[in-house]
Parts: structure tokens; sequence; C-alpha cells
């Protein structure tokens, strides 16, 4: 994403409350003893790539070709209220990806009718790239950053996210040398600490949603790599995140 701050991104005061709140926590300690620690070059080399705010933020399609090292993340709480998902929300789970109703002739239970995650999921199938639903931090380390680090499991990633979480999202995809494209949900979304810790714990009794300028950008950037409709592919999910059979 474009920086329109004319501030370093180190002189962000939101986070470094994050990163000091969160030393306390799994998550923390985790990414100083799984991260920093057993990868030491690769973070501080992260951590200059991340001050310069790079073009690994552009809110471009230019660098998206779609394909098994790119992944499409999206937050949990995008999961419709009413009707209620029938998947429950904190959690990585989709009804309808993960039994691809896309090439089944039955009836799409009401709440799928109008889910943002399952038309993106949808979009995403056609680029031959993975999907991701995104609950906790610490399940974001283990299922993508941690493998990206070591293995370049994802090279490319678009998510959609709260913009409290936008700057603490970013190092660790520095850190993992991923082009990333993020989008900032509109309503809905966590505005503080105290709030985002109740989400990353799975209480979030809002429904983000995604602007319509947005939502028609990443609709335009996963279209223009589409190697195929989505009937003609499916889903398998393997551990928490949805890969192309």
């Amino acid at each position: 994403m474009k920086n329109t701050q004319n501030k370093h991104p180190f002189l962000d005061t939101k986070l470094w409350d994050f990163c000091f709140r969160s030393l306390i926590r799994e998550y923390g300690l985790k990414f100083i003893f799984l991260v920093i620690l057993r990868h030491p070059i690769k973070t501080l080399k992260g951590i200059i790539k991340y001050g310069g705010t790079s073009k690994h933020f552009e809110k471009t399609g230019d660098q998206w070709i779609g394909g098994e090292k790119h992944i499409v993340g999206v937050g949990f709480c995008l999961k419709p209220l009413d009707p209620v998902c029938i998947s429950g929300r904190s959690n990585h789970n989709c009804h309808y990806l993960e039994n691809n109703l896309h090439i089944k002739d039955i009836k799409i239970p009401q709440c799928c009718q109008h889910c943002t995650i399952k038309d993106i999921g949808l979009l995403t199938l056609a680029t031959g790239s993975n999907f991701y639903i995104m609950t906790s931090a610490r399940d974001i380390l283990l299922d993508m950053y941690l493998p990206s680090i070591k293995n370049h499991t994802f090279t490319h990633g678009l998510f959609a996210i709260c913009r409290f979480s936008f700057e603490p999202f970013k190092i660790p995809l520095c850190i993992a040398d991923m082009q990333a494209i993020i989008f900032p949900f509109e309503t809905g979304d966590c505005r503080d600490y105290p709030t985002w810790l109740l989400a990353d714990n799975g209480r979030k009794d809002e429904q983000t949603v995604i602007n319509d300028n947005d939502s028609k950008t990443i609709n335009a950037i996963l279209a223009q790599s589409n190697t195929e409709p989505a009937t003609k592919n499916t889903f398998k999910k393997v551990g928490n995140i949805y890969y192309k059979k």
C-alpha cells in the first residue's frame, strides 16, 4: 500500500504501542523466539525494508499474476451476521469453499449468497492462488509468515484487514520478503488495542465491510490474472489454508 503519511513509519506511536503490549502475549513471544532469534539476518533486512515503506505495499495489481506462490487473506470478521455464517465466525472455515459448492447443483445457503469471503475466494480460485481466512495473529504467524520466512512458501499477497493492524502486519511481510497489496476495512474494524485483542481471541460482534471502491479494485486485480473460470477448479483445505487442487 502506498504510504500517505509524511512521517517515518517507525515514528508511528500506534505501532510501538502494539509491539510493547504484544511482548507479554503468546504472539509476541512466538515472534521473538521463532522469527527474530531464529532468523536474525532476515529480520534485520526486513526491518530495514519496512523502514523505507517500500514498493512492497503499492496498491497495484502489476505484480499479481496468480499461482501457487500467491495468497489472498481476508479477516474472519467479514463473515455475515444476518443470517449468521453457517461455519461459525472466529475460525478459518468456509462451508461454501470447503465443499466447493460452486460446482454443485444444490441450493446455496442463504448466508453464503452475499458473502464477501465467498466472492473473493472464488475470484482467488480462478487465479490459481491460495486463500486464507485470517483469525488470530498467532495463527497468521504459524500458517503464513513462518513458512514464507523459512521456505518462501508465499511470495505475493493480497489482504483485507483492519486499519489498526496495518503497520504490525507489514513488518513480518517484509521479513518474509513478500510483495503485498493491503486494503482496509471501512467499517466495523478494530481501532485500538483492547478491541483488537478481543477480536484476536475470537470475540468480534461487528461485521467488517470493505468499501465499494476497494472491492472493485480487488476484483479487478484478481480478474486480470484469471487463468480460467472458478468452475473449472476446486479448493482443497490443508491445515488452515485453501489450496487449488
